[in-house]
């Protein structure tokens, strides 16, 4: 176990570390090691073997093959729809569906109900996310507000949905139900929906978006595609796959065999293109706004994923966070003062970790014990949800914004100003604490005693 000090110093130089390779755009990799070994070597001084020390990182990195898996599966999928054609009839079609003037709004709308069908933002933004950039670029959109927008959906259904893992995963971690959980989501997820409606609606009555009369002909595209209703199928079977609940890269796998096979059928790929293709991504000069990134490109974040992964191993098997959880949560805050503490251990423990998972098993179940004492488990299930849960998607180095950035090709930092959801939830929920402590206040205050009235 570290010493506070100790603690401090692999926090610091951590974040330091991190934020210096995001801002001087060197690999996340170097940043994040100079953390890593500071953890490692304080680890080693405290006791730890380095045999216990290796097998606490290979446990660790294990928890981190199903990102990995879906980074790659993403680098192989987008040229694949590339290639084949998908990508340029999705966005066709959607120019026709949806009006643009209301582009971020139903985008965003749209993004939310697929992300509560499917229980997934990957799963939506590679759905959805994907073909309504290239819909954007054309229309005008400012992509970042796009991005901002398609996030801001998929995390309406990575919280709430009850098809979400990490939904059931913030009930398991506060020792409460799905069924108790829910109702206590309720209002700020409807505040927060609000929130974002009025806000993409703003842009969209600034923005004035319009699609010129030359792209809606799609002359571009179709003198390069053969389009089918046919294209329209590696994205049906990608979305089936996962509302049947098949693993990611299941999904993943068949959706880009059925690209291949439609690719090859209608587009005439050959096998040259595909393996270009799949290992460098789709480029051609006269479509620039089709240019895509290969499997090539994911091993650094590959690698990244699994040194964090490696890093949260040793976190969590030699235990050092534990005891000062107690201390810094506190035992006799009131509801909206125990809100903002597990709301700033959620943001450190995301800071720190690069992943989702940790920051909400180890909010929920360390605090879980105290916050019992004085309040209902299905309000750290709210607050948890509305803080940790989502933080990770607007955290530069955190391994899911990390996902979403690459999935729609804009940096984190560009994004996350506009997903709205995402940064209005936790305002929103602190002051439902509020609303709800002050009314346990005035339960729970005594009645003044009776005067006694003289004979």
């Amino acid at each position: 176990m570290l010493s506070k000090q100790q603690l401090i110093t692999v926090i610091m130089t951590t974040i330091a570390g991190l934020t210096a390779a995001y801002l001087l755009h060197v690999p996340l990799l170097i940043g994040f090691a100079l953390g890593f070994i500071v953890l490692t070597i304080l680890s080693r001084r405290q006791g730890n073997t380095w045999t216990s020390l290796l097998r606490y990182m290979r446990d660790g990195a294990k928890h981190t093959l199903g990102v990995a898996w879906i980074l790659i599966m993403v680098g192989l999928m987008i040229p694949a729809w590339t290639i084949s054609g998908t990508i340029p009839y999705l966005i066709e079609q959607g120019l026709s569906w949806i009006d643009p003037a209301y582009m971020t709004t139903l985008t965003f709308w749209f993004s939310t109900i697929f992300s509560m069908l499917l229980g997934t933002s990957t799963g939506t933004l590679s759905a959805v996310g994907i073909p309504m950039m290239g819909v954007a670029a054309i229309a005008g959109v400012p992509l970042p507000l796009m991005a901002g927008a398609l996030v801001s959906g998929a995390f309406v259904g990575d919280r709430t949905s009850p098809f979400s893992s990490t939904h059931r995963l913030v009930a398991d971690s506060t020792g409460t139900s799905v069924g108790r959980q829910y109702p206590a989501l309720v209002p700020t997820t409807l505040l927060a929906l609000a929130s974002a409606t009025a806000f993409f609606m703003w842009f969209d009555t600034q923005g004035r978006w319009t699609v010129p009369e030359q792209a809606l002909r799609m002359e571009s595209f179709d003198s390069h595609f053969t389009f089918s209703p046919w294209l329209f199928a590696p994205a049906a079977v990608l979305i089936i796959a996962i509302v049947f609940r098949l693993q990611a890269r299941i999904a993943f796998t068949m959706s880009i065999i059925v690209a291949l096979v439609i690719g090859t059928w209608l587009q005439g790929a050959t096998p040259v293109e595909w393996v270009n293709g799949f290992l460098f991504g789709y480029e051609n000069a006269e479509l620039p706004s089709l240019h895509t990134k290969g499997v090539l490109h994911m091993i650094e974040l590959v690698l990244f994923i699994m040194i964090a992964g490696a890093f949260n191993g040793i976190l969590e098997a030699t235990r050092s966070l534990e005891p000062y959880i107690a201390a810094f949560i506190g035992r006799n805050s009131a509801l909206p003062g125990a809100t903002v503490r597990v709301g700033l251990f959620g943001l450190s423990l995301t800071l720190v970790s690069c992943t989702q998972t940790l920051p909400i098993m180890m909010a929920g179940r360390s605090v879980m014990p105290l916050w019992s004492e004085r309040f209902p488990k299905e309000q750290l299930a709210r607050v948890i949800a509305d803080s940790a849960l989502v933080f990770a998607a607007i955290i530069p180095w955190n391994l899911l914004a990390v996902l979403c950035g690459t999935i729609l090709g804009i940096p984190v930092h560009q994004y996350a100003p506009f997903a709205v959801f995402l940064w209005v939830i936790p305002i929103w929920t602190l002051l439902v604490s509020w609303v709800i402590g002050h009314r346990r206040t005035r339960k729970l205050k005594p009645a003044p005693a009776p005067t006694v009235q003289g004979l």
